[in-house]
């Protein structure tokens, strides 16, 4: 599939701001100019933007802007093909015992705990309950996503980028960057590594999905000789050409879209507005 895709973020401030900082993960990680056509990113008040490439192989533009300022506007535009790493079925056949023996330290940082997943003891109990007698590692996981889909209430405001995956643990309610934590942390407690995934979803004229409507988060997780595959416990259904990729990492902290911090006066920021549109441009 081939989208365009506008995402601007505005801040407004009660009162002027200064020394703001900010860390931006908005352009796809992909170096192929046949899958990404297009790519702008701009700001107001305009800013000299810089990047480098972080552990996780993400783009990250950041800048400075010293001077007082009573908003600031971060917009990205996008051109983008997607393909579905499904498109030959789905990659069954690897065993946990398959798993475990062709695992390599690169892998690690996806296998135990982070700044907002946690692999502890309820967990682990609750992935092998689900995961019952079977033994190949994709139907595990998806397993993990129907049990999170059915078992947890979708609720928009009831969290915050802050949440923890325990608090999604305690309290079953959540949107896609909690069901996102959770099923990562499900399935680093049973040995499968997984990584967090930000980025769009493609809800087309017949769809009905959850979490379109801002940037999405679901997870991916790798099985040797095949590579990494994502999964979307939102909405129950595997991430295929839908989704757009933008940034991965251990949790919500190494991809968030934008992040940062300035000098202002405590509660300065009085209103976050987001615009985001996933056109299609081929169908």
């Amino acid at each position: 599939m081939r989208f365009r895709v506008f995402h601007r973020t505005r801040y407004l401030y009660r009162a002027p701001v200064r020394d703001s900082y900010n860390e931006l993960r908005l352009r796809p990680a992909t170096d192929d100019k046949s899958r990404l056509e297009f790519f702008l990113l701009k700001t107001h008040p305009p800013v000299r933007l810089q990047h480098f490439r972080d552990n996780w192989f993400n783009y990250v533009h950041f800048f400075d802007l010293p001077e007082p300022h009573s908003n600031l506007t971060i917009e990205a535009q996008s051109t983008i093909n997607t393909t579905s790493p499904y498109e030959v079925g789905k990659p069954l056949g690897v065993t946990f015992p398959a798993l475990k023996q062709d695992l390599d330290d690169t892998l690690q940082p996806f296998l135990g705990s982070s700044r907002y997943v946690d692999v502890n003891p309820e967990v682990w109990r609750l992935g092998i309950d689900i995961r019952d007698d079977r033994n190949d590692v994709f139907e595990v996981a998806e397993a993990v996503m129907h049990h999170i889909f059915r078992e947890w209430i979708y609720s928009p405001n009831f969290t915050n980028a802050s949440t923890h995956m325990n608090e999604v643990m305690a309290t079953k309610r959540g949107v896609c960057q909690d069901f996102a934590h959770l099923m990562t942390g499900i399935c680093r407690s049973l040995g499968i590594p997984t990584r967090y995934v930000s980025g769009y979803l493609y809800n087309g004229p017949d769809s009905h999905l959850r979490g379109a409507q801002a940037s999405h988060a679901w997870c991916e997780i790798y099985l040797p000789g095949k590579g990494w595959f994502g999964l979307d416990p939102t909405n129950d259904t595997l991430a295929d050409e839908r989704h757009i990729k933008i940034a991965t990492g251990r949790d919500y902290h190494d991809a968030a879209p934008v992040m940062g911090h300035f000098d202002g006066p405590p509660g300065a920021t009085s209103a976050l507005q987001v615009e985001l549109e996933v056109r299609r441009m081929d169908g």
